[in-house]
């Protein structure tokens, strides 16, 4: 596994976007070596699968394809993903070139406790932007989550992204609970921060807590096993253990909180749709977009 040497995030949401400057604890968090143990306790869970028929993708896999990776609607691969602790199953898109291949989405995604997938709609998987970042950006509102280049070793940042859609679920109409005085009251309770990375914002120091939090409820001998000061953060990573509760731990039922998105023709050329009704939808459809929220975009260099 690639140590991952910098971390560095551009968060779109109009929130607590100024950098934080309370200090780190020292040492810090060690991010970089929850994944194994990670692994080791988060099971993955059986799944099947099976292909979309050509023709019509999910609005937000065709949206994000063209309008943010700059990639032909044309080349997306969906499928319907069920595991055996849910019924229903989780719609994945994939261009047929990403560096993450299906079985490897599967089996991350599985290893989540199923009342944490709960929170997920959408996986979107694209190529790599090059240059050895690693990115990806959830839409909160709705549970999507876009990954690029090869996260598969990475299970903390899968946990990573779900906690930006729980940030954003606790009271949706209220906006963030990473803005909210409730979390900041804790958060002044610490006198430092876990890493570098959360110190971006509040938005992002609250999806790392949640890392936290999952690597203690999980892995046994909890967060004190790996961090001996784990203490100068502990309102922060015991706040989000209440506030998550059972989501952080195995087991389960599946309660999804959103349901699938709208099916939009991949394009004229399918057959699904003239171009003038392919383009008048589009259209509609970007305009809709307008009032929804940015994406969190976290870009990881290794």
């Amino acid at each position: 596994m690639l140590p991952l040497k910098t971390w560095a995030t551009l968060a779109l949401l109009p929130l607590a976007l100024a950098q934080l400057d309370k200090p780190i604890m020292s040492p810090a968090v060690p991010f970089d070596q929850m994944d194994t143990n990670l692994y080791d306790n988060l099971k993955s869970t059986p799944a099947s699968y099976s292909a979309w028929d050509y023709g019509y993708l999910p609005a937000r896999c065709h949206d994000v394809a063209e309008s943010w990776e700059n990639l032909s609607p044309y080349d997306m691969e969906v499928y319907n993903v069920t595991y055996e602790d849910c019924d229903r199953p989780w719609v994945m898109c994939r261009h047929k070139e990403a560096d993450l291949s299906l079985d490897q989405m599967i089996d991350n995604f599985g290893r989540l406790p199923v009342r944490m997938r709960n929170l997920v709609r959408t996986q979107l998987a694209f190529p790599g932007r090059g240059n050895g970042t690693l990115l990806a950006y959830t839409f909160t509102d709705l549970g999507d989550i876009v990954y690029t280049g090869d996260l598969y070793p990475y299970i903390r940042f899968w946990i990573h992204e779900v906690g930006h859609i729980r940030d954003a679920q606790v009271n949706a109409s209220a906006g963030d609970y990473s803005s909210s005085t409730a979390w900041l009251n804790e958060y002044n309770k610490d006198a430092y921060i876990c890493d570098a990375y959360a110190q971006t914002n509040h938005a992002e120091n609250f999806a790392q807590e949640v890392v936290v939090a999952a690597y203690d409820k999980v892995v046994p001998g909890g967060i004190a096993s790996l961090v001996p000061n784990y203490e100068d953060i502990y309102n922060q990573f015991s706040t989000v253990e209440g506030l998550m509760g059972d989501e952080l731990c195995p087991g389960g039922t599946c309660e999804r909180l959103f349901e699938d998105d709208r099916l939009v023709c991949v394009g004229p050329e399918a057959g699904c749709a003239s171009k003038r009704e392919y383009l008048a939808a589009r259209e509609a459809r970007l305009a809709e977009r307008e009032a929804e929220a940015e994406a969190v975009v976290c870009s990881f260099e290794h």
